[in-house]
């Protein structure tokens, strides 16, 4: 790697990552560990150029970003490595880093194996759990192989997908160089990404212009584009540094709804459209509508499109063949909750437990986005590993939270919340008395997730019938192309739910998006609220709500399904009415 060739965020990311763990093999000093694991965590929420302010010296500007990271990620944006991470593996094998990606081992598991029996690569580990060489080794049980075999599948079918918001911030970068081409007439995202799937194989990008050519030419020439795949006429792929690879197709303008709506939608929705439009003898296809003799119908716009087919315009996130098609000619299509709608922030993370910021600093830049109200949630006490909050933490908070409030005028409300762990036994982590004190109590599971499906189920019910339970966090604890969610029922979850007027959370942070849109659409059937959290744990988090706002139109939700929509005063009333929607 050259200096004219800077990383990217997301390799100078995986590069402070694996050198964290490098270290943690090492035995180095923990604070010294968490220090550059802290940075990428930071890196990955700001949406600066991290290379060039490493290489300019200003990268300590950032808040949490030291001395030492700092000139850790100017030497790699130089070199393309660094001495301290040679030095390291020279004795510590890299491959050891990717067992950690593998739910369940952590530093000590995987050096253990190591130590004992040499192995250092995924499939050294798969082989040993396959023929029985970890049976005698402590800590690695059948149950504990089968979850390492489980774990190893994963990552293997997780191979060339990328989440929503990876995806979104390359597909941005090229769309407004594009868009900016004095060449260009109408451009968009399309496919998976446009119709906001959680993950994504691809961008789609759909151009029309005055000069293919040219626009080819500046989009195979962007500082981005690693490999070019194809370029053709109509055609151009190319690979970006961060591996995914973008397909620009390009068009005259007058075909560019037709084609945009062919590669926005799923295969089954565009198997949907061509089978209405050959029962009403059209015919439709990615370059346009016809009549049986072949003559195309104008379609200026997409909308044109679905109503020449007479149908409600489908907006892009419900393209998936999903009933979308006859809702739209029933007229039958939700109003779609849009960001615009949301009101206030539900589950927000300050420092009295493992946020960055302090209760003033998230309240204001809560405050400071337009929204009328925020619940400062913080872990309960049994979240040791998150600095969860004893008895006396709560007091000193809620009256922090009081004389912040009495300070206010009208126009802003800090309601008093907890994300209150759910214990083993279904039990919440509070007593009763204390939990009265707040106005809003977020229950979730944090630990143990490795219950069998019939024993989480029970005990994420009992949790939901506890009167002082408002939403459900995370219901899954799933991790993004890294870990699947807890064995539940979930069709149980969601009835009990609905049933105890408990709404459903959808975590918008990208690495969750958890409660997944197919299930969140299943639980809205049911009469379940939603309630859309950023889940933040610091003020560049609260970015992510768009994010979670994709997700939610993706399950058909409206405005009148998610209780952050409700102003508040609707909030408070749905708060302390004990049977709250019902």
């Amino acid at each position: 790697m050259s200096s004219s060739r800077p990383p990217t965020n997301q390799q100078i990311i995986s590069f402070l990552q694996r050198y964290s763990a490098l270290m943690e093999f090492s035995g180095a000093n923990p604070f010294r560990v968490r220090a550059f694991a802290n940075a990428a965590r930071i890196i990955e929420e700001l949406k600066v150029d991290a290379a060039k302010m490493a290489l300019e010296g200003t990268l300590t500007e950032i808040d949490g970003v030291g001395k030492g990271v700092a000139e850790f990620v100017a030497e790699f944006a130089d070199t393309g490595s660094t001495v301290a991470y040679d030095e390291f593996t020279e004795h510590i094998p890299e491959t050891l880093l990717d067992l950690l990606r593998i739910p369940g081992l952590g530093t000590k598991k995987v050096k253990a194996l190591y130590d004992a029996l040499e192995i250092a690569t995924l499939e050294e580990l798969d082989s040993a759990c396959q023929n029985g060489r970890l049976d005698s080794l402590p800590g690695f049980g059948a149950k504990t192989q089968q979850n390492i075999l489980k774990g190893i599948a994963g990552l293997k079918r997780f191979v060339g997908q990328f989440r929503l918001d990876q995806a979104i911030l390359q597909a941005e970068a090229l769309y407004l160089h594009l868009e900016e081409h004095p060449a260009t007439i109408r451009i968009s995202v399309a496919g998976s990404l446009r119709r906001r799937k959680e993950v994504v194989k691809d961008i789609d990008i759909v151009i029309s212009c005055t000069d293919p050519a040219a626009v080819s030419e500046a989009f195979v020439t962007h500082e981005e584009v690693e490999d070019v795949v194809a370029w053709g006429k109509r055609k151009t792929s190319v690979r970006l540094r961060s591996g995914i690879q973008v397909d620009l197709r390009i068009v005259e303008d007058d075909l560019f709804p037709c084609i945009l709506h062919h590669f926005t939608g799923s295969k089954d929705h565009n198997v949907l459209m061509r089978s209405r439009a050959l029962a009403m003898g059209l015919h439709l296809n990615e370059y346009g509508l016809f009549r049986d003799d072949e003559k195309i119908l104008t379609c200026k716009s997409e909308e044109d499109l679905f109503r020449a087919l007479r149908l409600h315009y489908v907006p892009p996130e419900l393209r998936e063949g999903l009933g979308e098609v006859d809702a739209a000619e029933k007229g039958d299509l939700p109003e779609l909750v849009t960001d615009s709608d949301i009101r206030g922030m539900l589950h927000v993370h300050t420092s009295y437990s493992d946020g960055n910021d302090n209760l003033q600093e998230m309240v204001e830049a809560v405050r400071e986005r337009g929204y009328e109200y925020v619940a400062i949630c913080d872990h309960s006490k049994s979240a040791g590993y998150a600095f969860g909050m004893k008895a006396e933490d709560v007091r000193q908070q809620q009256e922090e939270i009081d004389a912040l409030n009495a300070a206010r005028c009208d126009d802003f409300y800090i309601f008093k919340g907890i994300e209150c762990d759910i214990l083993k036994d279904g039990s919440l982590d509070y007593d009763d008395e204390l939990l009265a004190t707040f106005d809003l109590v977020v229950v979730a599971i944090h630990n143990p997730m490795n219950m069998d499906e019939a024993q989480m189920t029970k005990r994420i019910i009992r949790a939901l019938e506890h009167p002082a339970s408002h939403i459900l966090a995370h219901p899954t604890g799933r991790i993004l192309l890294e870990r699947e969610g807890y064995a539940i029922d979930i069709a149980e979850v969601l009835a009990a739910a609905a049933a105890n007027g408990v709404a459903i959370e959808l975590n918008a942070h990208p690495h969750r998006l958890d409660l997944d849109w197919r299930q969140l659409r299943r639980a809205n059937e049911l009469g379940a609220k939603v309630a859309i959290n950023t889940d933040a744990h610091r003020q560049s988090n609260l970015d992510h709500l768009h994010l979670g706002v994709g997700i939610g139109r993706k399950a058909w939700l409206t405005s009148e399904d998610v209780i952050n929509c409700l102003d508040t005063e609707s909030l408070r009333q749905y708060l302390t009415n004990g049977q709250r929607y019902h």
